[in-house]
């Protein structure tokens, strides 16, 4: 079996990136697998939910990242792995893991991927989602009204206290590891198949 080939995704936490890896997963479905950065967030079930919610969830100490790369580097070398799932809603992992064979695609997605320098040499194909800020919030307040059970006002006070400060401090610098960068992207399949002729030329 050929090393599978490493796709990473990178961007600001609702710059498109998750529905572009979701994309290129359902194309290249039976071939692909999806490591979300976000199914590796620490347990934080020693804590009160209190507490918990204080988290700065968008800084790289809130990532296990060990896990993350130990798992992706066995999938590398054709193992099984149990991935972490995890429940935003009450910041803790779910007792259930899943898991998962290697394949032939890895779609790594993540803002803080691109942050740690062990990851970055494991993946083949580096791509950063460069998205206004303004769209990036109005995403975040959809999604996690519809998904998270949050409020409007509580959305944009974490946007503006960790959100924000982390992307400008971790995620916009780790662009400069990207091979592929797509500037506001307009369109989901515009921005799909631009990937998609990258990855092809080295499937072939």
């Amino acid at each position: 079996m050929r090393k599978p080939l490493v796709i990473g995704i990178c961007g600001g936490s609702g710059s498109g990136k998750t529905a572009i890896a979701n994309a290129l997963f359902k194309y290249y479905k039976g071939t692909s697998l999806i490591l979300n950065q976000d199914f590796y967030y620490k347990d934080l079930s020693s804590m009160s939910f209190t507490s918990r919610c204080k988290q700065n969830f968008d800084h790289p100490d809130s990532i296990d990242f060990d896990l993350l790369f130990l798992q992706l580097s066995k999938l590398l070398s054709g193992n099984k792995v149990e991935i972490p799932q995890y429940d935003y809603t009450k910041h803790v992992r779910r007792k259930k893991t899943l898991c998962v064979e290697t394949s032939r695609i890895i779609i790594l997605d993540g803002t803080l991927i691109f942050s740690r320098l062990e990851l970055v040499e494991l993946i083949d194909m580096k791509i950063f989602i460069d998205s206004p800020d303004a769209k990036r919030l109005k995403f975040r307040q959809r999604r996690d009204v519809l998904e998270r059970g949050r409020t409007i006002d509580s959305i944009n006070e974490q946007y503006s206290k960790t959100v924000r400060p982390m992307y400008d401090k971790f995620v916009y610098p780790s662009k400069k590891y990207a091979n592929i960068i797509i500037n506001d992207p307009k369109t989901l399949d515009k921005s799909v198949n631009i990937i998609k002729k990258e990855i092809e030329k080295i499937l072939v």
